[in-house]
């Protein structure tokens, strides 16, 4: 090959130019710096998703819990609910009602409520729903249903627990077994003054 057409050949093949300088071959090539890249910034990516996610289940767990309880005060507050009574559990029925309007995020069978009449609007009136030692439920909540009646104080306490996907988040400070979270809800108001009238 003559030294003109070499120098063209050169020109058209970088890489051969590398090699016989003696340089390696590769030292130019960057086709894979992006793998690379994506390898580094890859666990800590798909860890902030995961979060995020978690994250957003229980907020609108949360959220659609809140509701609930806030729809089945008003019934309660206005006599509605006992307006409704059919002779079965008013405490099942209750429990049915705030599962109503829920997004199919935690479990009906799992949701524990316990409504009572108390003197005043102090919410220490009513058994917590979780016990810190035992990292499980309370003994003694969700036994306790008071029917209202007219003019009465009622508080209304709703707690269900909720699955973690990933396990990163810790929104209450109430693990449950099996993974869970323990997410609550209190109400306290008082009844409208209508007469009194059974729950059952």
């Amino acid at each position: 090959m003559t030294p003109l057409r070499l120098s063209a050949h050169i020109r058209r093949c970088p890489g051969l130019a590398l090699r016989r300088t003696g340089r390696p071959g590769f030292a130019g090539d960057a086709g894979g710096i992006a793998t690379v890249e994506f390898s580094l910034v890859a666990v800590p990516l798909f860890m902030l998703i995961a979060v995020i996610m978690e994250a957003s289940i229980l907020v609108f767990a949360q959220h659609g819990l809140d509701v609930s309880v806030e729809r089945a005060a008003r019934l309660l507050r206005t006599g509605a609910f006992q307006d409704g009574a059919n002779g079965s559990d008013p405490s099942a029925r209750l429990r049915q009602l705030l599962c109503g309007a829920r997004l199919g995020l935690y479990r009906c069978d799992d949701l524990r409520l316990d409504l009572v009449r108390t003197a005043s609007f102090s919410a220490k009136q009513i058994v917590p729903p979780y016990d810190a030692e035992r990292g499980d439920w309370a003994a003694g909540f969700g036994n306790r249903f008071d029917c209202p009646t007219g003019g009465s104080v009622i508080m209304l306490r709703a707690a269900v627990p909720v699955l973690r996907p990933f396990n990163f988040l810790d929104f209450t400070g109430q693990r449950m077994p099996g993974g869970r979270q323990l997410l609550m809800t209190t109400t306290v108001f008082r009844t409208e003054g209508y007469p009194d009238k059974p729950c059952t």
